[in-house]
């Protein structure tokens, strides 16, 4: 809930900028969530860097509802703000949205997660990782833990998010450009969620048993389910190979330990960091690329030693 101390603080901050009276530019930010094992240190980043850029943020969190994200974009336009980062949900929906900004001449950018071509012309830069590369990397790592053969479960993120979409075709399409004999039994939602993972991962244990080769989770939290669930199960049994992303601390713990074969590694911090760089930039007057990736490593027992945790 915001208090009147952040209410009054975020009046302040529009009708300043409404009017032209602001020294500081003001960049709104619509996040994923305030909330979230990977989208919290990327805010606390963002926002951090706009204190040193000299750059107000206005921070408003979707909490993982796409209808809610798209009514705090229109509300960024009507603000007047100088400049707009997107956290998208949806490969689509936020178009009319970021037309709306686009004719009302405020630039805007999107935040780690992409959308379709179509939302190409509205969009000065998208920063973050490269998801569909994500998912190919994860199909790599799994195919040489399975030395090529074998069957797998994927564990999805949020339903027609366009990280989702990008990490498990990336992964699909890998398998089939090697010419794979490994065969996905089942994909399933998890919504990014490690406590939704938990119950998807028993029931595709409960369906497919030791048919479970290996795993690919979209991200280390969903991982993490699926060993809790994999323990209940089969106490006395090690966990089948399994892939995340995003390179968390227990994840890294987990390859340590066996429980996980690897996980791919992408900083929120630098997510963060490099979002309010370019918008900064862009409202200074500018060039940006259009595509800013941030460096993804991959992780296994191998090196993970020598690599340090994203968060």
């Amino acid at each position: 809930m915001i208090g009147n101390k952040s209410v009054f603080q975020i009046a302040v901050v529009a009708f300043l900028a409404s009017t032209g009276l602001a020294s500081a530019k003001t960049v709104c930010y619509v996040t994923a969530a305030d909330s979230h094992a990977y989208a919290t240190p990327a805010n606390k980043a963002l926002e951090a860097r706009a204190k040193e850029l000299g750059v107000e943020v206005l921070s408003l969190s979707q909490d993982f509802d796409v209808q809610k994200g798209t009514e705090q974009l229109n509300t960024c336009v009507a603000r007047k703000v100088d400049g707009i980062i997107l956290w998208p949900l949806d490969p689509q929906a936020y178009i009319p949205g970021l037309a709306r900004a686009q004719q009302a001449k405020i630039p805007a950018i999107l935040i780690n997660s992409p959308m379709s071509d179509d939302a190409k012309p509205f969009i000065k830069s998208f920063t973050g990782p490269d998801v569909y590369d994500e998912g190919k990397m994860a199909a790599d790592s799994l195919s040489k833990a399975l030395n090529g053969k074998g069957s797998v479960v994927v564990i999805a993120g949020q339903a027609g998010n366009g990280t989702t979409i990008g990490r498990v075709n990336g992964f699909t399409d890998r398998l089939k450009e090697a010419k794979s004999e490994i065969n996905v039994l089942d994909t399933v939602n998890a919504d990014f969620d490690q406590q939704k993972a938990l119950v998807v991962s028993r029931d595709l244990i409960t369906r497919f048993g030791d048919q479970i080769n290996g795993v690919y989770a979209n991200d280390d939290t969903m991982a993490r389910g699926f060993i809790d669930a994999w323990k209940e199960a089969n106490p006395s049994k090690p966990t089948p190979p399994i892939v995340g992303i995003n390179g968390q601390k227990d994840a890294f713990e987990s390859i340590k330990s066996g429980e996980m074969y690897a996980t791919i590694v992408q900083s929120p911090v630098e997510d963060g960091r490099l979002a309010i760089n370019t918008i900064a930039e862009i409202i200074d007057g500018k060039e940006v690329k259009d595509r800013l990736p941030i460096p993804l490593t991959v992780v296994t027992k191998d090196n993970v030693g020598s690599v340090e945790p994203a968060f």
